[in-house]
């Protein structure tokens, strides 16, 4: 039963995050939507640590649809670089969703899945990122 009613919030919140969703389009948008994937994945790793996959899957599925957001933002400045580092995290994202979603998952695939997508955070945020005073995450001044 729990688990009936973890996946009808997951897909509450997954349908009420695409109808609120919107596309960024500038530092802005792009800062608010990626505003929202640190604290999903910090998320997806303690729900990991604690075998709680469908929890995991469902920080996961809000992770996934700020990151669909902010690439919009690389699509409409023309970095292609940036398109190209989004849709690679995108696709790990794929991967781990699909080990938390096994009928028994195994931790250490979930696990190195999740490592996989934080590295290729890493390398978008090393060439587009950097921290503010406030040690936050904001876009390099003049990257586009």
């Amino acid at each position: 039963m729990r688990r009936f009613l973890t996946y009808v919030l997951t897909l509450a919140i997954v349908g009420s995050a695409a109808v609120l969703a919107q596309k960024a389009t500038t530092p802005s948008d792009l800062d608010k939507a990626m505003k929202k994937v640190g604290p999903a994945q910090g998320a997806v790793n303690k729900a990991i640590q604690a075998m709680a996959y469908a929890d995991a899957k469902a920080q996961l599925a809000i992770e996934k649809q700020a990151l669909l957001d902010a690439e919009n933002f690389w699509v409409v400045n023309k970095k292609d670089d940036a398109v190209k580092m989004s849709k690679d995290v995108l696709a790990k994202i794929d991967v781990l969703d699909k080990a938390l979603s096994a009928s028994s998952p195994d931790n250490a695939a979930v696990m190195a899945a999740y490592k996989e997508v934080g590295g290729t955070c890493a390398a978008c945020h090393k060439v587009y990122r950097v921290t503010d005073e406030n040690q936050q995450f904001i876009l390099k001044p003049g990257s586009v």
